[in-house]
């Protein structure tokens, strides 16, 4: 019986995680009081946890290939500057409308929701490029995606990849969120739907390009605005929205760009 490898990745990346989260944060946290650049790079070791797990169990989950092929292949596409520079200004960009439109429903200036807090800029953007951005994605949309990928088609590949990454952040929700009332339930709709479309998002320009940089980049630009935002969850909701907006004509889009390559190739 083959071994079902993909299942035993996301099973081990899970308990792995939520393990970090409990006993490293936690420790970190309640019994050291670390003060919040310490926490922040606490939280970036535990953020390189799927990559952590996929490097040292690699005979577990890929013993057919050596990592250092599979590291070659996710970075052997091409490198084009436009796309680069769209992968980073559509996930930024997205939050910089719904921030945008919330601002005018609520008669107030956009930068009235933007606090640089005590940490200096260029470490801020420093840390928060690599914590997710470059911890996760080989072990998400590397090995995950190609895993998915030998099972369904991109759709329905796209969707478990989100929902899996998605629900990874579970116990995050819970203790480093600052909805507890009942904002909890759209921020978690929230956030199950915009991960399963951001995977989406980044898995048009991985068919395309090849490239991990490309979903790095995606992740990074998703991830900087959020290190300075202060909205409250009126800002997830139209975020939702727009996401459930533009990730369909993105589908669609790439289905007539894919259709048109395969004509022309006949």
């Amino acid at each position: 019986m083959k071994s079902n490898y993909l299942k035993k990745y996301i099973i081990s990346s899970y308990i792995l995680v939520w393990a970090l989260i409990i006993f490293v944060a936690g420790t970190a946290s309640l019994v050291f009081h670390a003060p919040p650049v310490i926490m922040w790079i606490v939280r970036n070791l535990i953020a390189w946890s799927p990559t952590y797990l996929l490097l040292a169990g690699w005979k577990h989950f890929r013993p057919d290939e050596t990592r250092t092929a599979f590291v070659k292949r996710c970075f052997s596409g091409k490198v084009k500057l436009f796309p680069v520079l769209c992968s980073f200004v559509l996930t930024f960009g997205i939050s910089v409308i719904s921030l945008f439109i919330y601002s005018v429903i609520k008669g107030n200036p956009m930068l009235s929701y933007m606090n640089l807090g005590t940490t200096a800029l260029p470490l801020s953007i420093f840390l928060s490029f690599t914590s997710g951005p470059t911890g996760e994605e080989l072990g998400w949309r590397g090995f995950m995606r190609e895993e998915f990928n030998r099972r369904y088609d991109f759709l329905k590949s796209s969707v478990c990849q989100g929902l899996v990454w998605c629900f990874w952040h579970t116990l995050l929700w819970v203790v480093d969120s600052d909805f507890t009332d009942w904002r909890a339930v759209p921020y978690v709709i929230s956030n199950i739907v915009v991960i399963t479309c951001i995977t989406v998002l980044m898995n048009i320009f991985l068919d395309r390009y090849n490239n991990l940089l490309y979903s790095v980049l995606l992740h990074f630009g998703f991830n900087i605005f959020y290190v300075f935002l202060e909205a409250d969850i009126g800002f997830f909701v139209i975020l939702t929205i727009l996401y459930l907006l533009f990730t369909p004509i993105a589908v669609l889009l790439q289905n007539r760009l894919t259709g048109d390559k395969r004509e022309t190739e006949k």
